[in-house]
């Protein structure tokens, strides 16, 4: 699976989700669209016992590296568990049904 993402044409910066203007360079920015593997790293995690309306406790995230230094804040794919998780663990992500980035340990 790809994911998309936008990479701008100056700084070769890669976003997830895919923008029209580059956060690093600003207005006037040109972004062009790259699909980018759904395989990382984790950089780091959280495990929020008491998360946001909407989601039940235990809501662990994880902001993982992708391709071309692309950053992305996910989900675990399977809400209520907490694996074991270190820094540098690979993570295979995912799209569910309300288009949020979700992650499995690998």
């Amino acid at each position: 699976m790809k994911l998309q993402a936008s990479r701008c044409t100056s700084c070769l910066k890669a976003i997830i989700p895919p923008r029209e203007t580059c956060p690093y360079c600003g207005p006037g920015s040109k972004m062009e669209p790259i699909a980018i593997g759904n395989t990382g790293t984790v950089l780091s995690y959280t495990v929020l016992q008491t998360p946001p309306e909407g989601f039940s406790p235990p809501l662990v995230m994880a902001l993982v590296q992708l391709e071309y230094d692309a950053r992305a804040l996910c989900l675990l794919e399977r809400a209520g568990e907490v694996p074991t998780l270190d820094i540098g663990q690979q993570v295979v992500l995912s799209l569910d049904d309300d288009d949020r980035l979700r992650f499995v340990p690998v």
